[in-house]
């Protein structure tokens, strides 16, 4: 009875044994079917670039982006945003992107004309009727001609964020396309800006955005070209008083990624890294429209004159030449017209 019993214990003993080492295998399995099962060892810190200051709708836009990537990823991607140029102005910020020291950012697309060709269309002045056109035309053909040719340059397109309608601020009056001859206006890095501000017959002084306050309020240039939100977060309504309504550019901005991150992505990391961005869109252009209202609101009652143009035939008149220079080929000429056609 007791040799019974014996046997009994250890076949129980061997059970148990074989049913523990199977739960710690299943326990295994499960583990690696877990989407996000990595040690804190293996979580990858991106480091992102903005020119802007954190709560200008940029930046919160980038900010939502890097939250929702964390949330998603269960922290194994990290990622923090440097706003305020912390990591150095906007052509600094491209090439280091470009070598995959700078991992993710929101760039204005002017500053790519040199670089990626399509770039030059959607910056071509008096192109888009309105916000709604821009939109229509970037989440389209545009934005898709884009993105072929920034991932020529080892950028990959995410999202497109709104930049606002550009219009020209100075120190002296500025209501016809007469009133800009001989003016130095502040253009950035761009063939295309400086090609525009000469049809205008202004001198295009290509400058930082940085040194943009200093320059107007020491005569160095005599106007620069932004958006409300720019013109009032800088404070460059304090130096330069007139604003024109001019409305010449409403460039997209890109949400772009380092091609060399990119590519250490699996397939379904990037399309989280793709869904935050997209969403981040959508909630930046909210803001922006918001506070487009608010700028323009801040700065009339800062006692800035705002000059209303309500025909600018005679301005886009004189664009013909740039047009013929910068959208010359058939491929850059097609997206013009078909950019055109759009409802």
């Amino acid at each position: 009875m007791k040799a019974l019993r014996a046997i009994r214990a250890k076949a129980a003993e061997a059970f148990r044994a074989r049913a523990g080492q199977a739960f710690c295998a299943g326990a295994l399995a499960a583990a690696a079917l877990l989407p996000w099962s990595a040690t804190p060892a293996t979580a990858q810190e991106w480091r992102g670039w903005n020119i802007h200051a954190a709560d200008y709708p940029n930046g919160q836009g980038l900010d939502r982006f890097g939250q929702l990537v964390m949330e998603r990823t269960n922290n194994r991607i990290r990622m923090r945003t440097y706003h305020s140029a912390q990591l150095g102005q906007q052509d600094e910020a491209i090439q280091q992107m470009r070598l995959g020291s700078i991992d993710f950012g929101n760039f204005n697309l002017s500053p790519f004309n040199n670089l990626a060709p399509s770039t030059n269309v959607v910056t071509l002045p008096f192109l888009f009727r309105n916000v709604a056109h821009s939109h229509a035309a970037i989440d389209g053909i545009a934005g898709e001609e884009i993105a072929k040719d920034l991932e020529a340059i080892g950028i990959i397109a995410l999202a497109w964020y709104d930049g606002g309608a550009r219009s020209v601020y100075s120190t002296r009056p500025i209501r016809t396309p007469a009133d800009m001859r001989g003016l130095k206006i502040r253009v950035q890095t761009s063939d295309l800006w400086i090609d525009l501000m000469r049809a205008l017959g202004a001198n295009a002084t290509p400058l930082p955005f940085g040194e943009v306050f200093t320059s107007l309020q020491s005569g160095v240039i005599d106007a620069a070209e932004n958006n409300f939100p720019s013109y009032e977060s800088t404070r460059h309504f304090e130096v330069a008083r007139y604003y024109t309504t001019t409305e010449h550019s409403n460039v997209p901005e890109v949400l772009a990624v380092s091609q060399q991150r990119w590519r250490r992505l699996n397939e379904q990391e990037r399309n989280i890294v793709r869904d935050a961005a997209r969403e981040s869109a959508t909630l930046q252009r909210r803001l922006w429209a918001e506070r487009e209202q608010v700028s323009r609101r801040r700065v009339e009652a800062a006692g800035v004159t705002v000059i209303e143009l309500t025909d600018r035939t005679p301005w886009s008149q004189l664009m013909e030449p740039v047009y013929a220079k910068y959208a010359a080929t058939p491929r850059l000429s097609g997206m013009v017209q078909a950019i055109r056609a759009l409802p």
